[in-house]
């Protein structure tokens, strides 16, 4: 299992009883009040250096964390994946881990804002799950690329602060700009087919370190 968690990146929240609550803004309230685990985290590997030099640097590194992790694991639905979640679980803690990106720093709004139609997707995925697990992908893609761009966004502000990123953030940040046929990063639609193409250099990026 351990080897599996370092190979793979999954989303990390704890199982909660509750439901998710609906909207982002409420759901960030919830984890304010200890409701649902605050799950903030950045992953590794996604700055320049050995860390973010800034909070803002971290919440684009969370945001591309859970950015990978659907690159890893887009197909969860029709079990492609070497996932250890089910779907209805992968989307449950998904949802948390990406809100929880949110509870921090003077971007908290912003991220509200921008975030939100990502999070609102994953909350419609995870309640057909409870019934219907042949969950549409290209959902995920566009959860993806509302993520990206958010962190794009985050880090082409705060560049002078940061210095860069590193070459696994800029593939994760690539994706959707290149798979889409935009060479400037302003479009925001991405495919199944584009995170597929992530997945296998993201695997090959990995086997060479």
């Amino acid at each position: 299992l351990f080897w599996l968690m370092v190979q793979l990146p999954v989303s990390h929240c704890q199982p909660i009883a509750q439901d998710l609550i609906a909207t982002l803004p409420e759901m960030v309230k919830a984890i304010d009040r200890n409701d649902f685990n605050n799950n903030f985290c950045w992953g590794e590997g996604l700055s320049k250096g050995v860390n973010w030099k800034t909070m803002w640097g971290k919440v684009a590194g969370c945001l591309l964390d859970k950015s990978e992790i659907i690159a890893m694991q887009w197909d969860v639905a029709d079990n492609r994946s070497e996932s250890i979640d089910s779907p209805l679980r992968f989307y449950r803690n998904l949802a948390i881990d990406l809100a929880s990106c949110c509870t921090m720093s003077d971007k908290r709004e912003w991220c509200v804002e921008e975030i939100s139609p990502a999070y609102a997707l994953l909350v419609a995925l995870e309640e057909a799950a409870e019934t219907d697990f042949g969950a549409d992908e290209a959902d995920l893609a566009s959860i993806f690329a509302t993520v990206t761009k958010a962190a794009a966004q985050l880090l082409e502000e705060y560049s002078e602060q940061e210095d860069g990123y590193s070459s696994r953030a800029a593939l994760l940040l690539g994706t959707c700009a290149i798979g889409s046929g935009g060479a400037d990063g302003s479009l925001t639609t991405c495919f199944p087919d584009d995170l597929e193409r992530l997945r296998l250099l993201l695997e090959a990026q990995r086997s060479e370190q």
